[in-house]
């Protein structure tokens, strides 16, 4: 035990050695900018979605000079979504003089960052399930899972529906959504039926004919990464004629691939608004989701999806401290800055002294999948 504590003492110590060793060092001639994401592994189809992103934005800054004379070099490394693997990829950044971070991997990774970055540098949370405390140098552009669940609720109630059937991966981030499920159908008088599934397992057929009897009227799966086709593939297996929501962080091109042949009769999600342009209220808003997807499609040959938007939001803050901040190694300058400073992205994000997350319920949407792309939901008949 006490061995334990004095690596732990030390690698703490090493962290933050490095991390003032970068606050002193951005005398180059370019911004350093790290991104941890999962390129392999089950949540690979997160992390490249991330992950091509943040690429085509280093490149578009870099071929229009830079920001204030200074090129950005994007370093990427790769945690496989392992928390061991992505405090290693921190450290390695810091030493390279990082002036912010791309935390762009699961849930768990993205803690253990968090707790190697206490002192900062900027971290850049794309992940729901964070909810960074805002005494912290770490900012989340998603809304939390607790206001999608709200918006989940608000779709149930608004059409009449009783309750739903929720399957929740048994990792930190299905452990997230059970916390949110179960205290916001409970204020809302809303049966939930709840199983649980393993990251690795190949087959949901046991837990959804637990949640989608003939009694449900909407199933929700908050599995997230590439093995949540496995629930859309029990759920076609089985027959269940009930709307499939899946996690937003599974409306990407990379899923739907995986799942194409395997559709339920309706496959809904969560999302945020600029997935569907049209459901915003505010045309500029509007008008820079729909130039992001252009320019993004351009570049790599397929529609921009949920994910790609989260990435866009990141690289947007990213580039308003570089571009505003006097000294973007000044934690508590850029601190203030994103507290005070609304963001205008492809949704329009407001940071707070008060709350270090972007958005809110009133920026989800859920939608629905069809004709090669998602679209506003349409009602569901209780039966």
């Amino acid at each position: 035990m006490k061995t334990a504590n004095l690596t732990a003492m030390l690698s703490a110590a090493t962290l933050a050695f490095l991390h003032a060793a970068s606050a002193t060092a951005q005398t180059s001639d370019k911004w350093i900018i790290a991104e941890v994401a999962p390129l392999s592994g089950p949540a690979a189809t997160v992390g490249a979605q991330l992950n091509k992103v943040a690429r085509l934005w280093a490149e578009e800054v870099n071929a229009r000079g830079g920001i204030k004379g200074k090129k950005v070099e994007l370093i990427t490394c790769n945690d496989e979504g392992k928390p061991e693997k992505a405090v290693a990829c921190v450290r390695d950044a810091l030493r390279q003089d990082a002036v912010m971070f791309f935390a762009h991997s699961l849930t768990a990774s993205t803690r253990a960052m968090q707790s190697a970055l206490t002192n900062g540098p900027l971290m850049i949370v794309a992940s729901p399930n964070i909810v960074p405390a805002p005494d912290t140098f770490t900012f989340q552009v998603s809304p939390s899972d607790h206001h999608i669940t709200v918006a989940i609720a608000d779709y149930v109630q608004a059409n009449k529906l009783k309750g739903l059937g929720m399957i929740a991966a048994t990792d930190a981030s299905g452990e997230v959504g059970v916390e949110s499920a179960q205290k916001v159908f409970a204020e809302r008088k809303l049966d939930l039926k709840l199983r649980r599934i393993d990251l690795k397992a190949n087959d949901s057929s046991v837990q959804l004919a637990s949640v989608a009897g003939p009694d449900v009227d909407l199933v929700y799966s908050s599995y997230s990464g590439g093995g949540a086709a496995t629930v859309v593939k029990s759920f076609t297996n089985l027959g269940l004629t009930q709307p499939l929501v899946v996690s937003y962080a599974n409306l990407s091109a990379a899923f739907i691939e995986v799942v194409k042949d395997v559709m339920p009769k309706r496959l809904l999600g969560t999302a945020i608004k600029s997935l569907v342009p049209d459901t915003m209220g505010d045309a500029a808003t509007a008008k820079r989701a729909k130039e992001f997807m252009a320019a993004y499609e351009k570049k790599y040959g397929e529609r921009s999806d949920m994910i790609n938007l989260l990435g866009k939001m990141d690289v947007d803050v990213a580039e308003a401290v570089l571009t505003n901040v006097a000294n973007p190694a000044d934690n508590q300058a850029v601190k203030k800055f994103l507290e005070s400073t609304p963001i205008e992205s492809v949704q329009h994000l407001k940071f707070s002294p008060n709350s270090h997350v972007g958005l809110t319920e009133k920026d989800v949407v859920i939608v629905e999948y069809k004709n090669g792309g998602w679209v506003r939901a349409a009602p569901v008949g209780a039966r």
